[in-house]
């Protein structure tokens, strides 16, 4: 893939390539915060529901594209508490399954990271469901584990898997 990341303030244009990434993802598998079956309907809701985030400048929204296609798409939710103006969580990190293993992953990362900073955040705090191969990603980019929680998220089989919680401090 020869594509570029850039950062959306907005999803208008998008929300077609972002939502079929998203239900693609979710429906192969990904802990994204949903339960598969995602339908396109539910996809769109969600994109919806960041927009405005997005508008409050909230939330950061980076994607990979290439040839007018998002390829894949990371957020940043930039905390809003008096105390956390240092921190933020990144959220929802999705690669094509099309263009996996291309460094795409590793690139939307990179560029958050570097966004992250410009927005004067040292800290990143992020959490995924254990045994994903995410979290290898995230451990080879420097992010420390904090430590695991049972039982956090459903699965799509009914069962309750845990999350690993990281985080990664930006400066010293």
């Amino acid at each position: 893939m020869t594509g570029n990341i850039c950062q959306l303030s907005t999803i208008r244009g998008w929300e077609g390539s972002l939502s079929v990434l998203l239900q693609d993802s979710v429906n192969r598998g990904a802990s994204l915060g949903f339960v598969p079956p995602m339908s396109l309907a539910q996809s769109q809701d969600y994109w919806q529901s960041v927009e405005e985030e997005l508008t409050q400048e909230a939330r950061l929204l980076l994607v990979a594209l290439d040839r007018g296609e998002v390829f894949g798409a990371v957020q940043l939710a930039l905390c809003q508490k008096p105390n956390g103006g240092h921190r933020a969580e990144v959220e929802k990190l999705m690669v094509h399954p099309r263009v996996r293993c291309q460094g795409i992953g590793r690139a939307l990362m990179s560029e958050l990271e570097a966004a992250a900073q410009i927005h004067r955040r040292s800290l990143l705090v992020l959490d995924t469901r254990a045994g994903d191969v995410a979290a290898r990603l995230y451990q080879s980019l420097g992010y420390k584990e904090a430590g695991q929680i049972p039982r956090f998220a459903l699965s799509a089989d009914g069962g309750l898997d845990a999350t690993v919680l990281f985080y990664k401090c930006l400066i010293g």
